[in-house]
């Protein structure tokens, strides 16, 4: 049996590191470029069949079917769509890394090729489409020039065929969402550097609704601004205001007052239609609470939550939130009465959730992998499992450590650290 441990954590943090380092290098630079000249990546839409699974590999506890494929991938995927969408280091021959398409099947049905100096990459929806975006700049790291230039644009999942773009970026890609520009902003001679958010469904710039409003978060057209007191939610597309926090209800224990409202950005405090915002009073007391993104809905009130986990399943309604009374409590709720339908507090070795699909969540609790039924808290499995990092509605996708001795400098393009697709009964 595999077993989640050093080898896999420290492959993730490797991987990590190694795409900090390369976004300093990806610099947009200033001024504006004719489309004609901006870079653009290499798109392969040659098929490649699945690779089989190990022998070894576990299934992640008892709801789930043996290994059916193995993916390619380098780091977490993202998922858009039924597809998988991940990220490729280059091999040792060659210069520039890939963002792959991956099917249910475990064939690869499109690849990306781009400089690495712009590793970031994301999905959203074009449309109804599901997409991905990518980067590519005029970098050059073998030669140690830095990108003058860079650029996104966004591909079909389903075949890798270009959406939109190319679309000239200031920086690489940031998050959460299509906000592009400076990994560290600063104020510089007066001017602040540079960020820019993405419309989904055209990749052009989004207009702020105000002047010194930055991008602080966008998901599938909707996308939030921030001025250090006031968050305001826009339609990417149309331009148009959709709520702002001065509008919005309060958390239920806010007793009113001067208030300051800022997008929670502190592990993963929001995801998806789900944002945390912390609530600061003129005294300094703080109040943390969750909103639907697209009407500022309120669902839930945390307390203080400096740090707070949240996962959505969907096709359950219920949003899980870990992390709460530092690190002892979990709570989850329906999202669309607010209710409370369970609270776990665990004290040391608390659960945390970190993925929920087709209602089960999975996680860890003391270390010990753990799958919940998500909207009544109870335990569905717990073992020395691989919890699952990404799934679609047929597939759960797990990570395998690499064998002793195994780095991304020791591998072929496409071998990966090794993640393993299982059917989700």
């Amino acid at each position: 049996m595999r077993h989640r441990g050093t080898g896999t954590l420290a492959l993730l943090a490797a991987a990590s590191v190694a795409a900090g380092v390369a976004l300093t290098a990806c610099d947009g630079g200033t001024g504006t470029a004719p489309e004609r000249s901006l870079p653009t990546p290499v798109v392969d839409r040659t098929p490649r069949t699945a690779t089989p699974p190990p022998a070894d590999a576990d299934p992640p506890g008892p709801d789930t079917s043996p290994a059916r494929w193995t993916a390619p991938f380098d780091d977490v995927p993202r998922t858009g769509g039924q597809m998988f969408v991940g990220l490729v280091f280059p091999a040792d021959d060659e210069a520039d890394l890939s963002i792959v398409g991956v099917a249910g099947d475990g064939s690869t049905r499109w690849s990306v090729r781009t400089n690495p100096a712009c590793v970031g990459y994301g999905t959203t929806r074009v449309g109804d489409q599901a997409a991905a975006v990518v980067l590519a700049s005029d970098a050059d790291s073998r030669a140690g020039r830095i990108a003058t230039r860079t650029s996104a644009q966004a591909y079909d999942v389903r075949d890798g065929s270009r959406l939109w773009g190319p679309t000239r970026v200031p920086g690489p890609m940031l998050g959460p969402g299509l906000i592009f520009g400076d990994a560290t902003p600063s104020v510089v001679g007066g001017e602040q550097s540079e960020r820019v958010m993405l419309a989904a469904h055209s990749g052009t710039p989004v207009e702020p609704p105000a002047e010194g409003a930055t991008p602080v978060y966008e998901h599938h057209g909707t996308g939030l601004f921030g001025d250090g007191s006031t968050v305001t939610a826009v339609d990417t597309a149309t331009g148009e205001t959709l709520w702002d926090s001065g509008s919005v209800a309060a958390p239920q224990d806010w007793d009113g007052g001067p208030r300051r409202v800022e997008l929670l950005d502190s592990g993963s405090a929001s995801t998806g239609d789900v944002v945390a915002l912390r609530w600061t009073h003129a005294d300094g007391g703080e109040r943390t609470s969750l909103h639907d993104l697209r009407h500022g809905r309120l669902i839930a009130t945390l307390g203080e939550a400096p740090e707070a986990r949240t996962t959505v399943d969907s096709s359950t309604g219920t949003v899980v939130v870990s992390g709460l009374d530092q690190y002892r409590t979990t709570r989850a709720f329906d999202l669309g009465s607010g209710e409370q339908l369970w609270r776990e507090d665990g004290g040391v070795g608390s659960l945390e959730i970190t993925l929920a699909h087709e209602g089960t969540g999975y996680g860890t609790r003391a270390g010990r992998s753990t799958a919940i039924d998500v909207r009544t808290g109870k335990v569905v499995a717990d073992g020395d499992w691989e919890v699952p990092v990404a799934a679609t509605a047929a597939r759960l996708l797990t990570p395998l450590p690499p064998e002793p001795g195994d780095g991304p400098s020791d591998r072929t393009e496409g071998s990966g650290p090794g993640y393993v697709a299982h059917e989700s009964r």
